[in-house]
């Protein structure tokens, strides 16, 4: 493999001491663990190589499989997401939040100055937040199949939507006619102008055209 390769992968991510999954593919395994994430779009997804998507050691293993094998990988916290760093714990008078109709109990997710924390304790007017990554200082634990390469061109669109605008791959369809790039969208699928902006110019990088349409299809419903 080498940079600019589009691979597609299945994998499911665990703490390793803990043997907590933090991230995964499969959807039948979810359901078994009884594990529900917020805005996953379950199967194989497609990463290119060299582009950052994931994790740089992940990405150094990936590049030695085959197609069709499987391994567990393994990953210490340096390697993954880095060492908890104390001074990314942050105090905040509780005013602050209260002026934006936000209640700072313990556990719940907050976004302060475009950054994304987790409140850690809130008392006496003072809001704990930890602004870390959640899983950094963790050893983290991979199980990765290497589907292999994508070399169709509407395939690595889709991939690229679904990347960069969340677009489920059963809800889009891609062709390329000429130099031009045709996507058509589900309506369950509006993504807004900035994301499709920001999607389009990756297409427009990776597939090689010089320009992206949108299009969006309302059918009639059955009666």
């Amino acid at each position: 493999m080498q940079n600019g390769d589009f691979i597609k992968i299945n994998y499911i991510g665990r703490i390793k001491e803990t043997k907590e999954i933090f991230d995964l593919t499969d959807e039948a395994v979810a359901k078994k663990e009884k594990i529900e994430l917020q805005n996953v779009i379950y199967g194989p997804v497609t990463v290119i190589i060299g582009e950052k998507m994931i994790l740089p050691a992940l990405e150094d293993e990936i590049k030695a499989m085959k197609a069709n094998e499987t391994k567990k990988i393994e990953l210490d916290a340096a390697n993954a997401f880095g060492p908890r760093d104390s001074r990314l714990i942050k105090v905040f008078s509780e005013s602050e939040f209260v002026k934006n109709d936000m209640n700072p109990i313990p556990g719940l997710t907050v976004n302060v100055n475009g950054l994304r924390g987790k409140v850690l304790s809130s008392s006496g007017g003072r809001v704990q937040v930890d602004f870390n990554h959640p899983l950094a200082g963790k050893n983290l634990s991979y199980d990765m199949t290497c589907i292999g390469s994508v070399e169709n061109e509407d395939e690595k669109i889709k991939s690229l939507m679904q990347y960069y605008a969340g677009a489920k791959p059963d809800q889009t369809q891609a062709s390329v006619k000429g130099s031009e790039a045709i996507i058509t969208l589900a309506p369950k699928n509006a993504i807004p102008s900035e994301i499709r902006e920001r999607a389009a110019k990756e297409i427009i990088k990776w597939i090689k055209v010089d320009s992206v349409k949108f299009e969006e299809v309302y059918k009639k419903e059955a009666e």
